[in-house]
């Protein structure tokens, strides 16, 4: 399945819910779901396999967990782009090493 920004203007509770709905479409139909978006809530609640595009090329791939540990600067900027996202990087960067 191809999905092309399904939650463009959506609310971010209305995004969860589709967000829901395509990974359970995915499991029950056992399909490959390929998704184009910049709502990061997205990407780290359903991405499996992430693949970042910069400028039209593929600058990095991993899966979120990869994400929170990259030191891709581009990635960075993208996904963490406020200090609230900066912020909650380095504490869960804390609490991993912590555990």
């Amino acid at each position: 399945m191809f999905c092309d920004e399904p939650n463009s203007g959506l609310d971010p509770q209305t995004s969860l819910v589709i967000d829901q709905l395509i990974m359970e479409i995915t499991k029950e139909f056992n399909i490959t779901t390929i998704m184009n978006t910049h709502d990061m809530n997205t990407v780290m609640e359903s991405g499996d396999h992430i693949i970042y595009l910069h400028q039209g090329q593929k600058r990095w791939d991993g899966n979120k967990h990869d994400i929170i540990y990259s030191d891709d600067e581009y990635l960075n900027e993208f996904i963490f782009a406020s200090e609230f996202l900066k912020d909650a990087k380095q504490m869960r960067m804390i609490n991993d090493k912590n555990e």
